[in-house]
């Protein structure tokens, strides 16, 4: 009687493993293709990257959490987040989409980008000011109810406050510029030793054709994602979608 109870325990052991191998299987993908927005406009070569699998990125596509997006030259990208964050992407750029998080607490909302090279405009959407990051290679902002154009290469990256404000700080977090005035731009360059230095800068960044016709006019979320609409179920998956007002821009 022993050895049976024994080996019942061994079987309900193995299929419990098994269950939850399942479950792990099942649950991965989802959350790693998490929906956080959409793509408003897409010019030429455009592409996307997720869990190791790569295709175009289409106007009318959904972006998930962790895809990188990159452009070919002479293409762009808009992509609007659930907020109504916009960021349009200039030519041969890359950025990956790191985080977002929403939450009734402000403290737990948090929207990430990583700007890895090419030009950007950048305008924030409905969450707390302090939720939003924006890293390069070289420098952390932080924004305060902004809209920014941001030039990134792979040792400077310059950044121009259009409206609200912003600090500009060294990669590691030291060094900061405050945007306080619409056309200040700020820039962390580094040397050849491997610091990096911050100040301002003369040159505002030039974002060349990229905000020609309505590319970097702030839409709102709710705009291009009405409710059942596409990416509709993402904004249900939050558990009823924002408070009133929230999908309003900056």
């Amino acid at each position: 009687m022993g050895t049976l109870v024994r080996l019942d325990r061994s079987v309900m052991f193995a299929l419990g493993a098994l269950l939850l191998f399942v479950v792990a299987v099942a649950v991965g993908p989802a959350r790693a293709q998490e929906h956080i927005g959409a793509t408003v406009d897409s010019l030429n070569i455009v592409s996307r990257e997720l869990d190791g699998a790569s295709g175009p990125l289409k106007a009318g596509d959904d972006v998930f959490r962790n895809e990188i997006v990159r452009t070919g030259g002479d293409s762009r990208a808009k992509l609007v987040f659930l907020d109504s964050t916009n960021l349009a992407i200039g030519p041969t750029s890359r950025v990956t989409l790191d985080q977002f998080v929403y939450s009734t607490e402000v403290s737990a909302q948090k929207v990430t980008v990583n700007l890895a090279k090419g030009v950007f405009r950048f305008s924030t959407g409905a969450l707390d000011k302090k939720a939003y990051e924006i890293e390069t290679p070289t420098a952390s902002i932080g924004v305060r109810g902004t809209q920014l154009d941001i030039g990134v290469a792979a040792a400077r990256t310059d950044v121009t406050l259009i409206e609200g404000q912003a600090i500009v700080c060294a990669r590691n977090g030291e060094r900061c510029v405050v945007l306080s005035q619409t056309g200040q731009t700020a820039k962390a360059t580094r040397t050849a030793s491997g610091r990096i230095q911050t100040g301002f800068a003369s040159t505002p960044v030039n974002i060349g054709s990229l905000c020609a016709g309505a590319l970097c006019s702030t839409v709102a979320y709710a705009s291009i994602n009405p409710a059942g609409g596409v990416g509709g179920a993402g904004v249900a998956a939050l558990g009823g979608g924002f408070p009133p007002g929230a999908l309003c821009g900056r």
